[in-house]
């Protein structure tokens, strides 16, 4: 990430829960519930998704940049009995090999990563064949919420360790080659501006 604040990880982890309570939880476990097999969860944070990881899913692995939310989604998966494989790494060089997952969950993730192009690119590097991507990401909205996210953007990305809130993820999955079907826009939720609406669903690879 460009931006780096310090405190933003416990920032996080403090306000999340408040978050999972009023929104996020039963979005999470709607994401979650479309992972299958070996799962690769990308900006993985605090660890939150961990929770709704369904019996479907047989290998966890996960990529996170920040060593204090490595750290604390070790500890949470420790708590649960998730044997998790948790590896120091961005999404734009996701080092793991070709074809080594089934499924790569993107939470809450690529509003924040350095380059969503390369980001996406690793992602369908990974995926092997008739794999999916599992996605719950706040985007950028139309008409007057588009106009303050825009003007916004870059204030927030510095409080918020590169948190870029009009980012137009939808069009870059498409871009990336993924048949975006699967995915439904969320309009209205209880999430504030500027990090509303949001995008979830399952994107497959195109043939």
């Amino acid at each position: 990430m460009r931006h780096r604040n310090p405190l933003f990880p416990y920032v996080y982890r403090l306000g999340m829960p408040v978050f999972d309570r009023l929104f996020y939880r039963r979005y999470r476990r709607d994401a979650m519930s479309h992972a299958t097999g070996r799962l690769l969860m990308v900006g993985i944070g605090p660890g939150r998704d961990l929770m709704f990881l369904p019996t479907a899913v047989t290998a966890v692995a996960a990529v996170e940049p920040d060593a204090a939310m490595r750290r604390m989604a070790g500890a949470l998966a420790r708590r649960r009995g998730i044997a998790l494989e948790i590896v120091d790494g961005s999404g734009e060089s996701i080092p793991f090999g070709d074809n080594s997952f089934d499924t790569v969950h993107a939470g809450l993730v690529l509003c924040s990563v350095d380059d969503v192009a390369a980001t996406l690119a690793e992602i369908r590097r990974v995926l092997a064949p008739g794999g999916r991507l599992v996605v719950l990401e706040h985007v950028r909205g139309d008409g007057l919420m588009g106009w303050f996210q825009d003007r916004i953007a870059r204030p927030w990305a510095w409080l918020s360790s590169g948190c870029e809130p009009n980012r137009r993820t939808v069009d870059a999955i498409a871009a990336a080659g993924f048949d975006i079907g699967g995915l439904r826009r969320i309009r209205r939720t209880l999430v504030p501006p500027p990090c509303t609406p949001h995008l979830l669903g399952v994107a497959t690879i195109r043939r």
